[in-house]
């Protein structure tokens, strides 16, 4: 049996101390590669230990495939409900496609009556509220996501039915203890102001094309992440085929995979990607979720999206840890990371679909390393992957010089002050190194006197010239 990680037990205890409280209706929140799987597994032995009756809902094979595989190392053989099959509904354990159990739903209802915990994986997505209908009020209902956010007109918020949302751990906490790998991220930036929308989201296809971008992703690859496991995220069939070709005539070994991929091509292609070695899988649509593969090396997001969902869960088709395999790499080709922050960033998640999920604190600008094309916070002064040190601007000079006038005794302060323009003496004044009064009484100019006191902030009807070289405000 697999033994459960510190973080895993205390979110299981947080869930059980929910339903203690009265919620059955649950959403347990976790980073990919945090182990839901595993989570809701053990759940799941524990409640048939007990005499209960279990059901998991999926909506891919692949999540299909993963999830049996998960099971079997907790000792339960589960039923499975999918297209062709005709299953033992008497058995206590089952894991159903959700699109074979929406056309058998009528038929059964009374089955699905009988379950006394229910587990729905990739929760977020809109096409497991249907199943809520036919659900009894008493069961248990554990709904496994990364990203507890739905968007689009005229979907149903996760509030409408989840009463409680458990996140105990996030991504930087899981990266801090070695259990995710950490990110390397470079991007190219592209002109989106031309994209078009596609639904909610972009259609850079004509972008991409107009730009020959395929090129590009491949010397990038060479040249920041040569010879490693990749995996391409596309936004369509076409860009993905394209930027795989190129890679072929390169000389590399890459494959590409989309939904209309015959089945056992698709399966050939998975196996293939398995086996060890310098592997590159274009995808589209695809691979976005449940696609367990540990020893991938380098993501491309050779697209560009709204959704942080989305987002999210292609970065992390990258972070899982393995012996050899500490950090990852994110190529990005959709200036994804300036428009929703950086993968390994800390966010707050809601179950309302009016509060989007952010940072706990404002993410920092992001620049980029010109030597390397790093992605890094606006405040880095040198680059951590290729040491390039950034030059400063004037301003950022003169807030590091401001910032160390605090630790300097006042005479210190006021010889920096002397001949300073009025935006540095308000930054001084507002940072209490200096008096604003002691700032007018130098002034000599009352045009000068009267900036200041505007960039101050003060309300005043005007000046008086008061004794030599002085100014007094009047409010």
């Amino acid at each position: 049996m697999i033994q459960l990680r510190p973080y895993q037990e205390k979110l299981i205890n947080s869930l059980r101390e929910s339903m203690r409280l009265g919620n059955k209706k649950l959403i347990l929140c976790a980073p990919t590669g945090a182990g839901k799987t595993i989570m809701f597994s053990y759940m799941i032995m524990r409640h048939l230990k007990k005499g209960g009756r279990a059901l998991v809902f999926t909506h891919r094979k692949e999540l299909l495939k993963q999830a049996g595989g998960t099971f079997e190392k907790f000792d339960l053989q589960p039923e499975l409900i999918t297209a062709g099959s005709k299953p033992d509904l008497s058995k206590n354990l089952h894991v159903s496609m959700i699109e074979t159990f929406d056309r058998r739903k009528d038929d059964y209802a009374l089955f699905l009556s009988t379950k006394t915990l229910i587990v729905i994986d990739e929760a977020h997505l809109n096409t497991f509220t249907k199943v809520f209908d036919y659900i009894n009020k008493d069961t248990i209902v554990i709904g496994a996501t990364a990203t507890p956010y739905r968007k689009g007109k005229n979907i149903p918020a996760l509030d409408e039915f989840y009463q409680d949302l458990i996140q105990d751990v996030d991504t930087p906490d899981l990266i801090s203890k070695g259990y995710l790998s950490d990110a390397k991220t470079y991007g190219v930036k592209i002109n989106l102001s031309k994209a078009k929308k596609k639904g909610d989201d972009y259609d850079v296809s004509q972008i991409y094309e107009e730009n020959k971008m395929w090129h590009g992703v491949v010397q990038n690859w060479k040249r920041l992440t040569p010879n490693t496991k990749t995996i391409l995220f596309s936004s369509n069939v076409e860009n993905s085929i394209k930027v795989c070709n190129e890679f072929k005539i390169n000389g590399y070994d890459a494959k590409h995979i989309d939904g209309n991929t015959p089945k056992k091509e698709r399966e050939e292609i998975l196996k293939w990607y398995e086996s060890s070695g310098v592997k590159i899988i274009c995808n589209c649509g695809i691979l976005n979720a449940g696609f367990d593969q540990p020893d991938i090396e380098t993501v491309i997001l050779y697209r560009a999206t709204t959704s942080l969902p989305l987002f999210l869960q292609m970065c992390g088709r990258g972070s899982r840890v393995t012996k050899t395999k500490k950090t990852f790499n994110i190529l990005d080709f959709g200036n994804n990371v300036n428009r929703l922050k950086f993968w390994e960033d800390n966010r707050v998640w809601s179950l309302q679909n009016d509060v989007k999920p952010s940072s706990k604190k404002d993410a920092a600008p992001i620049k980029e390393c010109p030597k390397c094309m790093a992605l890094m916070a606006m405040s880095k002064s040198e680059c951590d992957y290729c040491g390039h040190v950034f030059k400063k601007s004037e301003e950022e000079e003169e807030n590091e010089q401001i910032a160390e006038l605090q630790l300097l005794p006042k005479r210190n302060r006021f010889d920096y002050a002397k001949g300073k323009s009025n935006k540095t003496l308000v930054k001084m004044c507002r940072a209490k190194l200096i008096n604003p009064y002691w700032v007018l009484h130098n002034k000599t100019n009352i045009e000068d006197a009267r900036e200041f006191c505007i960039l101050m902030g003060y309300k005043m009807p005007g000046f008086e010239y008061a004794n030599k070289n002085r100014f007094k405000i009047f409010s």
